[in-house]
């Protein structure tokens, strides 16, 4: 009874379907059929398919609301881009904001790591590569180390910094996938000076070290001894164009860094906040031979905060601007050294432009109402000649 059964309910299944399949036929007797589906294929995919990373910036109000503006950078970073960076949230003012018990022995426990788990959590949710930003910067320090850094000697300097730097390293192992671990360090006709760490350059530790490159050095050791697969940066600006003095001094820096003191250094973060008057074939050209010298040298090569603003009383406009930006992405990732470019904003209205240069704006591949700009279709065509 039980197979007879099953029979009887098996045959009226095959006709239900077949009377089902001959009416979908039917209702396309007059040869019309629908369109095909298309999916709009995103910058990251484009970039996936060449081998390399196109990325943008977590801004301070997007990391702490994910849904602001309605979703509308939300649904730009995660359909347009496969790598992200921390505008300010890795820093060490937001990291280390209390003042740790002993601030030459800084613990996990000291720590702000809600910031680094949220960065992460966003960008593993959405398989991006993770930028940390940045381990040691002169600027944006906690106001307590500011106020003490100031009577500390070159060996308490040491100390701070090698337990911070090693308590992050350890947190965020598996978690980074790399570290600016020295930013802006340099101006153009030498060492930064009037920093909180300056006094490593004139005052021996008790190893007997001094001078800036030392410390520096031990800034990189301290990170690749705690994390042995993140890649460690120098991320400054200023240094794209090769032959100036601020990119001879860079190159000069990082080679001695390598060769000199056996830093385990694996790139450089070309910052890249240009201006849209400046981008000519020669600056081009310049920025390829910067981005080859350093692959000679054994260094990745990246342009870690790109953006080009277009500033009042020039005649250029969105389409140079167009051009601008299809020929960076063409000359850098055109290089085996150059993985990754990260735009810094997902949009004109979260760009830093406006606030820090006066008349200029307009720096990013997507408008003020989140729209593609022809910039973003200058990246897509860059993507798609490569």
């Amino acid at each position: 009874m039980i197979k007879s059964y099953n029979l009887v309910n098996m045959k009226k299944i095959y006709i239900l379907m077949f009377l089902f399949l001959i009416g979908c036929s039917s209702e396309n007797d007059d040869d019309s059929y629908d369109e095909p589906i298309t999916l709009e294929i995103g910058l990251k995919d484009m970039a996936i398919e060449k081998g390399k990373f196109i990325g943008n910036l977590m801004r301070d109000g997007f990391f702490d609301n994910h849904e602001i503006y309605n979703g509308a950078i939300d649904n730009i970073l995660k359909t347009e881009y496969n790598a992200l960076v921390t505008g300010n949230k890795l820093k060490m003012a937001n990291i280390l904001r209390d003042r740790p018990d002993d601030p030459f022995n800084i613990k996990i426990s000291d720590l702000n790591t809600y910031n680094i788990d949220r960065f992460v959590d966003y960008a593993n949710k959405h398989n991006m590569k993770k930028r940390g930003h940045v381990m040691v910067w002169y600027k944006q320090i906690p106001n307590w180390l500011e106020e003490e850094s100031r009577n500390w000697s070159s060996q308490q300097i040491y100390s701070f910094t090698e337990s911070y730097i090693r308590a992050l390293s350890k947190y965020t192992v598996g978690k980074i996938d790399e570290w600016d671990v020295l930013n802006e360090a340099i101006v153009f006709n030498g060492y930064r000076t009037n920093t909180w760490y300056d006094r490593v350059s004139s005052e021996e530790n008790d190893n007997g070290e001094i001078g800036y490159l030392t410390f520096f050095s031990k800034l990189f050791k301290w990170a690749r001894e705690e994390n042995a697969d993140v890649k460690l940066f120098y991320n400054d600006y200023g240094i794209e164009e090769f032959g100036t003095p601020k990119n001879n001094l860079m190159r000069i820096m990082v080679k001695d860094l390598k060769t000199q003191l056996n830093t385990p250094i694996d790139g450089v973060g070309l910052q890249s906040h240009f201006k849209l008057e400046n981008m000519n074939s020669s600056f081009m050209e310049n920025l390829g031979n910067t981005i080859d010298d350093l692959g000679n040298s054994g260094f990745i090569a990246n342009l870690t905060e790109l953006d080009i603003r277009i500033c009042d009383g020039i005649s250029q406009g969105i389409q140079e601007q167009k051009d601008a930006y299809k020929q960076i992405v063409l000359t850098a990732f055109s290089k085996p050294n150059c993985n990754t470019i990260l735009i810094w904003g997902s949009s004109d209205i979260d760009s830093w432009i406006p606030s820090h240069f006066s008349n200029c704006g307009q720096a990013t591949p997507h408008d003020e109402n989140f729209e593609k700009k022809p910039a973003y279709f200058g990246i897509k065509e860059a993507l798609q000649e490569l």
